[in-house]
């Protein structure tokens, strides 16, 4: 079987930038990012929150081919036993196979995530009926499921700095040391992590060891017309038409919130996509077929709320919701 890497390399080879066709974006940010893939790196994309990250490393996880590997929770190759478990409690693990939609890991970053999480932990119920140093009580972590599966790691600067640290060895040598078993196992995994900007709450510094592993790929929003594509292509399909001239409002308003002085934290596509939802229940609820700019109206004033920021200095910064009215009506009323 080849590995993770390898068979990434293939997909890339055959596919080029189609092979993320979901992700809605620049061709030249699609190649730097099969690029890094292609060279057997670990990828970090940084960019604002709703930007599409997620939907970038799901999509080549479905690329993947099945898989068929041994159910022990290390994912050991039907004829290479490799882990504690394979090698002494369950030699004669089932055969499974784990489609490719399958072989997608996902941590979210939280500062309350421990090593444990990551590496794995003792199972007190077993340990206590074979004892804490029988393979069986050892119960596998993110990483080590991640093995022959890409291992997503969503805004990895929100991870402590300890915990940052735990992922070098498995980055630079390709394997994990288990605790209590002294064993050093093998790791097939391409890492694929998220991070917001720094002006984001919460977020903390990345070691600069754990920088030196990864390639870095920046994210931006989407244009006006790659953002209007993304909400006709994903937004949620009803019988309610929304004129194009209307379609473009909806983008216009979500566009002026990333360039307004007003505003400290922008909204994402993710606002974008309610207003379009919304804008089509709100026809709904009035007995019609025609998304109308009162519908716009209405939906986007619900979609923005809690969703945008405002800056400290704004005039409006004690009144959040007469800025959104303000906003959406210089939007509409002058279009």
């Amino acid at each position: 079987m080849n590995s993770l890497r390898n068979e990434l390399k293939e997909l890339i080879e055959q596919k080029g930038t189609k092979l993320i066709d979901a992700w809605i974006g620049p061709e030249d940010i699609k190649e730097q990012i099969l690029a890094v893939l292609h060279s057997g790196r670990h990828l970090l994309l940084e960019g604002p929150v709703g930007s599409g990250k997620t939907l970038i490393a799901k999509e080549l996880a479905s690329r993947l081919p099945d898989m068929k590997v041994r159910d022990c929770g290390f994912n050991c190759l039907p004829d290479s036993p490799e882990c504690p478990q394979c090698k002494t409690a369950q030699k004669d693990a089932p055969i499974i196979t784990i489609p490719g939609s399958k072989r997608f890991v996902r941590v979210q970053g939280s500062p309350e995530l421990t090593a444990e999480d990551l590496i794995g932990d003792i199972d007190p119920v077993v340990a206590f009926k074979f004892g804490p140093f029988d393979p069986r009580a050892f119960k596998p972590g993110k990483i080590i499921k991640a093995n022959r599966k890409i291992l997503f790691i969503d805004e990895i600067n929100r991870l402590s700095e300890r915990l940052q640290n735990t992922l070098l060895q498995v980055l630079q040598e390709h394997v994990i040391t288990i605790g209590n078993f002294d064993v050093e196992f093998d790791i097939d995994t391409i890492l694929i992590a998220t991070m917001n900007p720094a002006e984001y709450a919460g977020v903390e510094r990345i070691s600069e060891a754990l920088k030196d592993r990864l390639e870095r790929v920046k994210i931006t929003y989407p244009t006006a017309e790659e953002e209007l594509e993304i909400v006709q292509r994903y937004g949620v399909k009803t019988d309610k038409e929304i004129p194009l001239k209307l379609a473009q409002e909806i983008v216009e308003i979500i566009q002026r919130t990333r360039t307004d002085k007003d505003i400290e934290n922008a909204a994402s596509v993710r606002a974008t996509l309610s207003t379009w939802n919304l804008s089509q229940s709100f026809t709904t609820l009035r007995k019609d077929s025609t998304v109308s700019v009162d519908d716009i109206r209405k939906a986007a004033r619900v979609a923005l709320r809690g969703r945008v920021a405002l800056a400290p200095e704004s005039p409006y910064f004690e009144h959040p919701v007469e800025y959104i009215h303000s906003l959406v009506d210089s939007v509409l009323n002058n279009n």
